[in-house]
């Protein structure tokens, strides 16, 4: 009889791809069916994330849930994660009902713990299973962080940074493009300082040159890019690719130099500015998203208005705002806090201001034409696909209804006709430009 396990994955992509590592781990090693209902399940699993309060708070809550559920029926529930690495001792006095923790360093002992079988995988990645939208995956390239950010917690929980060896990447690769991947997620910490730690400088550069000759790969988006280890050959290399999408995911967190220094950011205001600037000149119609830090301690009112008039000036393509989160034992927690009032306003304020600058740009995509990749049949809008161009990464960025029936992965030429919301576009299909026999 199979056993039924409820999976519920928080945090970021990273995290993901290790939720998918456990859940091929328990395939491989028993009969295991996924479920939704936690009612329905025999196992629950919560893998959770412990970066930051909000993230920290939601992992607790789903918990709770898992053990609500358990109460009501005979069930294991099994906590995994960045929350537990980070608290193992006040977790486990703290939540007796939770049947067994796992660490972020010791996925595999998610089959003993769930259907008491011993297993052991030498190769993670091999026995995979892609939660995702089969035409997309995330391909995690290396663990851990050494960049020193004042206000991280990642070293806390996942170390200095480890890098994948390249051929087990692009063989992870090439497994995924089997499984019918055509859009690829190169992700990581800082996906840039991939193999610093071996003292290659443009490993990077290098991934993406073995990742570009797979056939079945379409798509390449790189996240999580840091700002200053961004090479001029990465930057011609993403110009020159017909795979790699012109879309460059570059975390800023501020613009002030004060604030930067303090952060631990290892560039200044000027040097950020001169980035974004290459990077429109030398890459066509390029995508820049980035991440602000809102409330960091250092940041009084005149290095806040910096930060506004920067959005204001330079006009990005997508932006996160979040609230500095004060997090113990960072190299930040001994400078304070900001009131948590202030930091809600200032955040609300670039918020604004961001999303008239996506009204703005989305109204000047209107006839323009685009590629899109359909990822699912709209539920919000009847008669539309739900897909995205080079400019939207999944479930981070804007989407676009797309007009007519289309299977999850076709890749569509379509027109712009609209703003379904001033993040979201509406297009229909150009027939005629389609060759024939091209999916």
């Amino acid at each position: 009889m199979k056993k039924k396990v409820a999976v519920i994955s928080l945090g970021c992509p990273k995290n993901w791809v290790d939720t998918e590592y456990m859940v091929g781990f328990l395939k491989a090693a028993g009969d295991v069916e996924l479920v939704r209902n936690l009612n329905e399940a025999d196992v629950i699993i919560v893998n959770t994330c412990g970066f930051i309060r909000p993230a920290k708070e939601e992992s607790i809550d789903e918990i709770l849930n898992a053990i609500e559920a358990k109460a009501s029926g005979h069930r294991k529930v099994i906590v995994a994660g960045c929350l537990y690495q980070r608290y193992k001792a006040e977790l486990k006095k703290e939540l007796p009902e939770v049947d067994a923790f796992i660490g972020v360093d010791e996925i595999e002992a998610v089959v003993e713990k769930a259907i008491n079988r011993k297993f052991a995988a030498t190769k993670p990645y091999l026995l995979r299973e892609i939660l995702t939208p089969p035409h997309l995956a995330y391909l995690k390239i290396s663990e851990g962080c050494s960049n020193g950010c004042a206000y991280c917690a990642i070293p806390i929980i996942r170390g200095p940074l480890k890098s994948r060896p390249l051929e087990e990447v692009v063989e992870e690769a090439k497994l995924l493009a089997e499984k019918g991947v055509k859009e690829l997620y190169v992700i990581a910490q800082d996906t840039t300082a991939y193999l610093y730690d071996k003292g290659e400088r443009e490993g990077l550069f290098k991934l993406l040159l073995e990742l570009e000759k797979i056939k079945d790969i379409e798509w390449i988006r790189l996240m999580y890019t840091y700002p200053s280890h961004i090479t001029d050959n990465l930057i011609d290399l993403v110009a020159s690719s017909e795979k790699i999408l012109n879309y460059f995911d570059v975390p800023l967190q501020h613009i002030n130099d004060k604030v930067l220094a303090s952060m631990g950011r290892k560039y200044s205001g000027k040097f950020a500015r001169e980035l974004i600037e290459k990077l429109r000149k030398r890459i066509p119609n390029v995508t820049i998203r980035t991440t602000f830090i809102v409330g960091f301690p250092t940041e009084g009112e005149a290095e806040f208005e910096e930060l506004h008039s920067f959005i204001k000036e330079y006009q990005l393509d997508w932006a996160g705002f979040f609230k500095y989160s004060r997090e113990e034992g960072t190299a930040a927690y001994p400078l304070g806090d900001l009131p948590e009032e202030l930091k809600e306003s200032r955040l609300n304020l670039l918020e604004q201001t961001q999303y008239s600058i996506y009204e703005k740009k989305h109204r000047e995509l209107i006839g323009k034409e685009l590629k899109l990749i359909v990822d699912s049949t709209s539920e919000e809008m009847p008669g539309f696909a739900e897909a995205r161009s080079y400019r939207n990464a999944y479930e981070i960025d804007g989407i676009v209804f797309l007009k007519g029936n289309f299977r999850p992965g076709q890749i569509v030429k379509a027109k712009v006709t609209g703003l379904a919301s001033n993040v979201d576009l509406i297009a229909e299909e150009i027939k005629a430009e389609i060759p024939v026999g091209e999916s």
